[in-house]
């Protein structure tokens, strides 16, 4: 197994895990604070790091979440994953964070979610086949379209959802989630660390 870093940006709080051969069980953590958000992933990666005792140098990839989601987020997110890529020349390959989120998931089909604007939320369908596969593009909806889905719906810790929606039962965070994916990944790909914002809402649904 190779030593891989993960890092994640796109939602709420900053989330950076760490998967090792000298380590038992990946190391992961997670930090919301007021400060700017790149100062907080650079945190966590030494936090990691230092627990594990590795260095930078001794990571074998780094993977990382390219949105959508927080704009800022996005932005800091590959920006960290490029630093430490060219830094150490690394390999390194970017996720959707949706689909880390239904990564996430124990169920066999899922709705991914991250927040958008306020009341708004990014979503896409996956089935799980021998990997997750995304079913349909992804789309903008109303919060209040959530409870209409036919799927479970699985969203980033601690967003909070109408008590109407079918949450998706989780069987790891989402650092987990992308760390697993990174783990899995055969031949990484450079090109996929680009950002992936979704912007363009329906003019006839705009609130």
């Amino acid at each position: 197994m190779r030593t891989v870093l993960a890092l994640l940006g796109c939602a709420g709080r900053v989330e950076v895990a760490l998967a090792s051969p000298s380590l038992a069980a990946p190391s992961v953590v997670a930090l919301a604070s007021p400060e700017p958000r790149a100062n907080l992933l650079l945190q966590a990666v030494h936090q990691v790091l230092q627990a594990a005792q590795l260095k930078i140098s001794d990571l074998e990839l780094v993977v990382a979440t390219t949105g959508p989601g927080s704009f800022t987020g996005i932005r800091n997110t590959l920006a960290c994953a490029w630093g430490f890529a060219q830094a150490c020349h690394l390999p390194v390959h970017g996720f959707s964070s949706l689909l880390v989120q239904a990564a996430r998931s124990a169920e066999a089909a899922v709705l991914a979610v991250q927040p958008a604007r306020k009341g708004w939320f990014y979503a896409q369908p996956f089935v799980c086949k021998e990997g997750w596969i995304a079913t349909a593009p992804v789309e903008i909806l109303r919060q209040e379209e959530l409870a209409s889905q036919p799927l479970s719906v699985v969203a980033p810790p601690g967003l909070k959802l109408p008590p109407e929606v079918k949450v998706a039962s989780t069987c790891r965070t989402p650092a987990e989630a992308l760390l697993a994916l990174g783990v899995q990944l055969e031949s990484p790909d450079s090109s996929t660390l680009v950002p992936s914002y979704v912007e363009a809402f329906p003019a006839s649904r705009e609130p």
